[in-house]
């Protein structure tokens, strides 16, 4: 895998490290399919295509677009064995650590006291972490089981990804010695069609001193050819969309 530029990883202040996943708008997004069939007959029933050209699209998905894949892709299964495995992180099964997985991780202060608690999860429950722009998803009520489907801009392509909410979570937590708060989390995982294979936790915190922090967690490995073959970009993005939530729950809580 080449490695991340060290100029970027540092300036971000985002860990990356290896361990060891309507209408006329829609008939035009519809028609900016890559060549059209021949990419999407390279992906199996179960939505698996080890090309990962038949998840790219020329324009941005349509809302309605991306609904109707949300539902077509509700019986996909997860691409990886670890499942849930990110609610633990950072401690993590001896798989991720040693399977290849990239690993991103960055967290913010956000604000003070409940309110600000309150309001970074009601950004999470109402999708805002994730609706960034150059990426989008669809926004069904966050509870564990439901599918989504996001769309992620890389240079002039988009891809359209299927993924999963495994958990999602509200507990008493104690941070360390003297720090005990509450805890909200919500881990979501790659479903078969999607270009990496892993799992994202979005985790609020509470802590004894009042201060309220946002944390973010991702395992991934490439799980297509196109992946593969643009695992530095794919890196650069992670980095990017991890920024780019931790500001977008910021701003949340500040509105």
């Amino acid at each position: 895998m080449a490695p991340l530029p060290t100029s970027l990883a540092s300036r971000s202040g985002t860990r990356l490290t290896h361990a060891g996943c309507r209408n006329a708008a829609a008939a035009r997004s519809r028609a900016a399919v890559l060549p059209a069939r021949a990419a999407a007959s390279a992906e199996a029933a179960d939505g698996r295509d080890p090309t990962g050209l038949s998840s790219l699209r020329l324009l941005k998905p349509s809302a309605l677009d991306m609904d109707s894949l949300m539902q077509e892709w509700s019986s996909r299964e997860c691409n990886h064995e670890f499942a849930g495995a990110s609610a633990s992180a950072p401690d993590v099964p001896q798989g991720v650590k040693k399977g290849s997985f990239m690993i991103t991780t960055n967290r913010k202060k956000v604000g003070e006291g409940k309110a600000a608690y309150d309001a970074a999860i009601a950004a999470i429950k109402s999708w805002q972490h994730l609706q960034l722009g150059w990426n989008c998803t669809t926004t069904p009520a966050l509870k564990p089981g439901v599918t989504i489907c996001s769309a992620t801009q890389t240079v002039v392509p988009w891809s359209v990804l299927p993924a999963q909410v495994v958990y999602c979570k509200e507990e008493s937590a104690e941070f360390g010695p003297g720090d005990k708060g509450m805890r909200f989390s919500v881990g979501m995982s790659s479903l078969t069609g999607h270009q990496l294979a892993g799992e994202e936790r979005f985790q609020v915190e509470l802590h004894a001193d009042g201060s309220v922090w946002y944390d973010i967690y991702l395992f991934s490995r490439p799980d297509t050819l196109l992946a593969w073959a643009s695992l530095p970009v794919v890196k650069v993005m992670q980095i990017r969309y991890v920024l780019d939530g931790l500001k977008a729950v910021a701003a949340a809580v500040k509105a």
